[in-house]
């Protein structure tokens, strides 16, 4: 199972300075900016502190390709290709378990 507690400490860490997003190569891919990794810090929070998960949510989270490009690049050394994995690994757990989790479109 994951660490909330460390994963939620490493996304906010995040400044939202946006060097990030020009070495995204999955920024583009969708329709906002949850497809690049400033988005995603702001998708990992929402699942963790919430514990809502939507449809276009699993799409940015799972578009990720872990590249580590935005890691290399961050003034913070925010990891977040560790994050999103941990986050990907608690999307499972919940559906292995059937654990309710809220799945909605907004």
């Amino acid at each position: 199972m994951i660490n909330h507690k460390m994963v939620l400490d490493e996304v906010n860490r995040c400044m939202y300075c946006g060097f990030c997003e020009s070495v995204c190569p999955t920024i583009n891919l969708g329709p906002h900016r949850g497809y690049g990794p400033r988005g995603r810090v702001n998708l990992i929070k929402e699942v963790l502190e919430n514990n809502i998960i939507t449809g276009e949510l699993l799409s940015s989270i799972y578009s990720c390709l872990l590249c580590d490009a935005c890691y290399l690049i961050c003034p913070a050394k925010i990891d977040i290709g560790r994050a999103v994995r941990e986050v990907r690994s608690f999307i499972n757990y919940k559906q292995d378990i059937k654990e309710k989790i809220i799945i909605r479109e907004r």
